[in-house]
């Protein structure tokens, strides 16, 4: 076995899933959060499950009833609902805002555990909260420049989407961390967890096509008045992008890249990260993600991330640093 294996493991989660935000947010623009939420979680649930029929030679892992509803339900919350808001909040203000929001997760996590199980949060863990939300609010609380193409009113959708996405999460972590209990590999896991995430999404996808009907064209505007109406809640989750008309093939490549580097490579290496390494260890090489894409920035939105955005970042990190150290 490599040696510091966990370590990397944890350091290689956020550097995925720095790609996939990064590809998410992209396809998202292109084919709206729906229908990109529909087809990762599909294409990412059939690849698991052919490595897994590959590897093991039976497609479904027999792991137990009570791990595999914890992780089901920890997959329907986390992967389906959960990534429903994140992958809108891409739309809305971009991966570097919502990553930032997702750091919010485990303070979620750990409440929950202290409320539920009893778990004890001694007084290191709520300074960490208290740090990271700090630096959140810091950060969501900023105003967008002037040669930003966000607008304010897109910003407080996309902060409420993405805290949204970290509430979800952080319920879908305790579940899954009851799921993981004893001795049980992590493709099994993410198995099971991107399936029922799959059957979960499959079921929003059919509500909101009933919901909203057959999608009408709808053409690009550079008006902003007109992209601000359009991007409404409702509009948001609509299986078709309000920008585009059909599917592209920069959407579909973008959307492949996110699945295999987020998914499928990120939520293993997370997994085998959890498994090997004490827990806030894990936690924080996981959770660098809002500080390893600041240097992206200026490439995917088309200028550098501002003082405050850089220092809200390194601040959230930190208090999710200082919350894992006390666990």
């Amino acid at each position: 076995m490599i040696e510091r294996s966990g370590e990397i493991a944890g350091l290689a989660t956020s550097a995925l899933w720095v790609v996939s935000s990064i590809a998410f947010a992209a396809a998202g623009r292109r084919m709206g959060a729906t229908r990109l939420n529909l087809l990762r979680s599909v294409l990412a649930a059939f690849v698991l499950l052919a490595l897994q029929a590959f590897l093991k030679g039976n497609p479904w892992p027999n792991i137990g009833s009570d791990r595999t509803w914890y992780l089901a339900v920890s997959g329907l919350l986390g992967l389906a609902i959960g990534d429903q808001f994140l992958f809108a909040g891409y739309v809305l203000v971009g991966a570097r805002t919502t990553t930032l929001l997702m750091t919010l997760a485990p303070a979620v996590a750990a409440t929950l555990s202290w409320i539920v199980f009893g778990q004890t949060m001694v007084a290191m863990a709520i300074a960490g909260m208290i740090i990271t939300l700090f630096g959140v609010l810091w950060v969501a609380a900023e105003r967008p420049s002037l040669t930003s193409s966000i607008t304010r009113a897109q910003q407080r959708k996309g902060v409420w989407l993405g805290v949204g996405a970290a509430l979800c999460q952080g319920v879908g972590m305790v579940l899954a961390s009851n799921g993981l209990r004893g001795d049980i590999d992590a493709m099994s896991a993410q198995t099971v967890r991107m399936s029922a995430g799959a059957v979960g999404i499959i079921v929003i996808a059919f509500v909101v096509s009933r919901m909203h009907g057959a999608p009408s064209k709808a053409t690009a505007s550079s008006d902003t008045s007109t992209m601000e109406k359009s991007l409404t809640p409702s509009t948001i989750i609509a299986l078709k992008s309000p920008h585009e008309n059909a599917l592209c093939a920069t959407g579909i490549v973008t959307m492949v890249i996110g699945t295999f580097t987020g998914p499928i490579l990120g939520v293993w290496c997370s997994l085998y990260a959890l498994q090997k390494l004490d827990v806030g260890i894990a936690t924080t090489l996981m959770s660098l993600v809002p500080v390893m894409i600041l240097p992206l920035t200026r490439f995917t939105e088309g200028q550098w991330p501002s003082a405050r955005a850089i220092a809200g970042a390194c601040v959230a990190v930190a208090g999710v640093a200082v919350m894992a150290s006390a666990s």
